[in-house]
Formats: structure tokens, sequence, C-alpha cells
């Protein structure tokens, strides 16, 4: 059995669960538009979690409200979808929940709170525990490569090891330290690269060569009066534009479902957070126009 999912902490934690329950001999991390564009091979016998269904599939597991598929879901298939503050968290509750695994309970919990943004100043300025870990792992702190640091994080945990010593791990402790010295450099990339129009904050790092590492709240320390940001930077490759949209989570008065708003332009996500892959780059400015003041007109 493969599991086939996003290389972040909720990906993680759902691999984790499956493979308690299940042969997991690989691990496959892609894109959500590798699905929905036809490039991912997916298998039967595989599990996808926090991806666009597949039909090929034999188990699928995802939270997002509004997201392109590759081709829309039987009435009935093996797996979980719903709102849920995590993939993993319906991954938890298919496999018993906290009758079954109640070890796994805090782990569940806080990758919910990352998941869903549901987290406090403190949790972004000084992260600690299983929030810490999320943000090493968050492909959009900019850290770069994961794969093999998917794997190590995926062993440690299905293994049973304390936050404690994970966080002591020596490629979690670099990552831990790395982001805290990005901290400042991201601030001053932060602040040349964004502006304010109204209740958005843009920030455009697509003219940087690599984006300063840190964890992506960060954005809302620096811009409070704001209620919603956008992204903008280059998928892989260089092939695409991608802009990431996200309620603050300091000032929660944004009025757009966001994952209703990226639906329209063929992106995904939830009512506080979304993802637009933005295929024709030489488009993707007006198409950013057209967000923003949408944006501005909801308020």
């Amino acid at each position: 059995m493969r599991v086939v999912t996003r290389g972040d902490m909720d990906g993680l934690v759902g691999a984790v669960i499956v493979s308690l329950h299940e042969p997991v001999e690989d691990i496959e991390l892609i894109h959500p538009q590798d699905i929905t564009s036809g490039q991912a091979e997916i298998r039967s016998g595989d599990v996808l979690i926090n991806v666009p269904y597949h039909p090929a599939c034999s188990l699928w597991f995802d939270h997002h409200q509004h997201t392109a598929t590759y081709e829309k879901p039987p009435e009935r298939f093996e797996g979980a979808y719903g709102n849920a503050p995590s993939a993993a968290h319906l991954v938890y509750e298919y496999f018993g929940g906290r009758a079954k695994m109640p070890q796994l309970a805090a782990l569940v919990h806080e990758t919910d709170r990352m998941d869903s943004a549901d987290l406090t100043p403190q949790d972004v300025i000084d992260p600690k525990g299983f929030i810490q870990l999320g943000f090493t792992i968050d492909a959009r702190t900019g850290i770069g490569a994961f794969r093999g640091y998917f794997q190590t994080l995926f062993d440690l945990l299905r293994a049973g090891t304390s936050i404690e010593e994970i966080l002591a791990h020596p490629e979690v402790a670099r990552r831990r330290e790395r982001m805290e010295r990005g901290k400042t450099e991201y601030r001053i990339a932060l602040r040349e690269h964004s502006r304010i129009q109204a209740n958005v904050v843009v920030t455009d790092f697509r003219p940087l060569k690599q984006a300063p590492v840190a964890n992506r709240f960060l954005v809302y320390a620096v811009f409070p009066t704001v209620n919603v940001s956008m992204r903008v930077h280059w998928g892989p490759a260089k092939e695409f534009v991608v802009a990431v949209l996200g309620h603050s989570i300091f000032n929660r008065g944004c009025n757009t479902d966001l994952g209703e708003l990226a639906k329209r332009y063929g992106g995904g996500g939830h009512r506080g957070a979304a993802s637009i892959p933005l295929l024709l780059p030489l488009e993707a400015d007006d198409k950013v126009k057209e967000i923003v003041a949408e944006l501005v007109r909801n308020g």
C-alpha cells in the first residue's frame, strides 16, 4: 500500500495513522495540482490524504470544502470526506479515533490547530511542541527540500517518540534554529515585497531567488491591521504562479469565503485558507488584481 499526500503536518500525521493499521510500503509526496492536472500516477491500493479524489485510489481522505478534483467522487467511496479541522482528523476517526488510539489524541488535536490556523499570537511568535514541529515541515516556510525529512518524522512519530525527543533530533533542531534565525530577514522581506490595499496585504515573493525561512503566519504580526493576506510565489520549476490566501489569525473580520473564491479560479481550500494555481504566468498579475478587488469589496 502506498500513501499519497502533501508534505505537511496534516499529511504526515495522516500517513502515520494509516501505517498503524495498514502495511504502508511507500509514501509519495505531491502537490494537489498534480492530481487535477493528471500528472500524478495514482494506482489501485493507493491511500490519498489531503489531496483531491482520484478514481484509481482505494482510500481517500480530504477535508477541503472547495477543491477541484480529477473526477467527481462517487456517492459511496472508501475513506472520509467532510468538514473537519484536518484531513488527519478524518483518518483518525476512520480508524477508531481516541477509543482505539488515545496515545495520538494530543498529536491529532495539535494537527487540527495547525491545519485550521487555530493559533494564538504566542503560537506564531514563539511556537512550542507539535506546533513548532509543524512549522518545520510546512513547505510555505521556504525551508527547502523535505522528502527525506518527512520520512524521518514519519519514522519517529510511528515509533511513538515523544515530542521532546523529536524536537531534540539533530535534523529537527537544525530546522528549528534556521527558522529562528530567519525571523528578522523574513520581516524585512515582508515589508519590502508587500503592499496593503484596504483590508488586504499582498506579498509578492516572485522577485526573490529564494524566500526567507520563517513561519507563514508572521505576516499578520507585521501587518496587524489587515484581515486577509495573499502571498504570490512561483510554483515548482517556475511553471506556474501560486496565490495563497489566508484569513488573519489576529484580526478575524474577513467576510470572504476563501475556499469558494479559490474554486472559481481553479484552486481550493477552506473558508479561512485557500490556494490558487495560476497556470498562465503572463496572466497572473491580472488574476491577482481581480482576486484582491473582490477581497476588498467584501471587506
